[in-house]
Parts: C-alpha cells; sequence; structure tokens
C-alpha cells in the first residue's frame, strides 16, 4: 500500500462522531485531509497536524490549516480560540507516549470539547489467533498489525489515559467489519464485541458530568 493511499481514507465512522455546532477543530495526523474535508465542507474551521509532506499537501489543498511535524513535538496554539473537537484517527498507537500527548492538546480544547479517539484494538480475536495459537505475528502495511505501531491500544487503555487526565467517557464504538462477527456479537449480547471488534472508537470530554457505565463484563 502506497503512503498516499494509507492516508487517503475518509473515516466516515469518526465524522459520526462529531458533535453538531463543533466550529474549531483539531485532527493529529490528518493525513490526505479526505476525513478533514468533510468537515470543512460544513464551514469548520479544522486545523490538522501531518508529519508526511505530501499528504500534507494534500490535507492543505482541501481546506485544511496544516501544521508539519510530529504529532508529540509539533507547536501548536487556540490563537485565543479554543478548539472545540480533538481527533486522534487512528494516530496514538504510533506513539511512545499517547497520554502525555493527549495531555498536552487538551490544553487547547474549550471547556466542553468533544476528545474523538479511533484505535485498532490489540483484544480482537486475529491477534490471539496469530501469537498464541500460531506463535508467530506476521506484520504487515496496515491494520492491527501494521508494522509501524509502537503501542499496543485497546479500550481499557483508553480510559485508562482519560481517567490519567480527568477526561469523562461518554461514548464507546465498538467497530466490527464482519457480518458473521457482527451476528456473533448480537448472539452473545455484546459480551464478545470486545474481541469482534477491529477497531474501537471512544468519546471522552472534559465535562465530567457524563461519564458512561461501562458494563461489568467489559
Amino acid at each position: 500500500m502506497t503512503a498516499m493511499k494509507y492516508y487517503s481514507h475518509v473515516r466516515h465512522d469518526v465524522l459520526a462522531h462529531v458533535p453538531q455546532g463543533v466550529r474549531r477543530v483539531l485532527s493529529i495526523g490528518c493525513g490526505a485531509g479526505c476525513t478533514e474535508a468533510h468537515l470543512v465542507a460544513r464551514g469548520i474551521d479544522v486545523t490538522g497536524v501531518e508529519l508526511d509532506a505530501e499528504a500534507g499537501k494534500a490535507a492543505a489543498l482541501a481546506g485544511v490549516n496544516v501544521i508539519h511535524g510530529d504529532a508529540g513535538d509539533a507547536k501548536l496554539s487556540a490563537g485565543g480560540h479554543p478548539f472545540d473537537c480533538l481527533i486522534y484517527a487512528d494516530v496514538l498507537e504510533h506513539l511512545p507516549d499517547p497520554e502525555s500527548v493527549i495531555r498536552d492538546h487538551v490544553q487547547l480544547l474549550a471547556p466542553d470539547a468533544a476528545i474523538i479517539i479511533s484505535i485498532p484494538n490489540f483484544r480482537h480475536y486475529s491477534v490471539f489467533s496469530e501469537l498464541f495459537l500460531s506463535g508467530h505475528v506476521r506484520y504487515r502495511d496496515a491494520g492491527i498489525l501494521d508494522r509501524t505501531h509502537v503501542r499496543i491500544t485497546t479500550r481499557r487503555m483508553v480510559q485508562e489515559w482519560f481517567d490519567g487526565i480527568g477526561l469523562a467517557t461518554v461514548r464507546i464504538d465498538y467497530r466490527i467489519h464482519r457480518r458473521r462477527d457482527r451476528l456473533l456479537s448480537l448472539l452473545s449480547f455484546g459480551f464478545l464485541r470486545e474481541f469482534l471488534a477491529y477497531q474501537v472508537i471512544v468519546v471522552g470530554q472534559l465535562d465530567g458530568s457524563l461519564r458512561v457505565q461501562v458494563p461489568a463484563f467489559a
């Protein structure tokens, strides 16, 4: 898979969690800006941070205010107008210290801002199969076992980052791709979703009064 193809996916699943009425969005690792272009089309001011120069140029052409640099080192400023939505669409697993990065970026947010995090789910049964059954992990160009991942990520780990920073979890979206797996999740009353979801989207907010209850089996 070429770099530009990797950076050019539209994340409709992420867009579905962007609250109505937001005016300024900060997207970390915006890639070619294909997802962010949908927000720009809604009249939203989007600032994106992107390390890949080619992808960043494409994002700028899509109307994104691009800051070139690493997610953890880019010099960011709200410029007196805080962001009301922060997006990490499959970015944090590429960083050595995700919690510190989130903590720094939260300082740029409005008091009731939303934080949307999408991560690959390392509890997925495919990881278990390769690691424990075959005893051999085959790294790939994309997906859960992407060779560029430096951190294991799960829903619970994201919530631990939130707890450490003081963010409330307001929504959890288990992204189950296969029809068969979605059926298994339904038949198990959601008990197996942690192992069937290929990705998990966790939405947080600075307002701690909005915390949701996580099922006892999670």
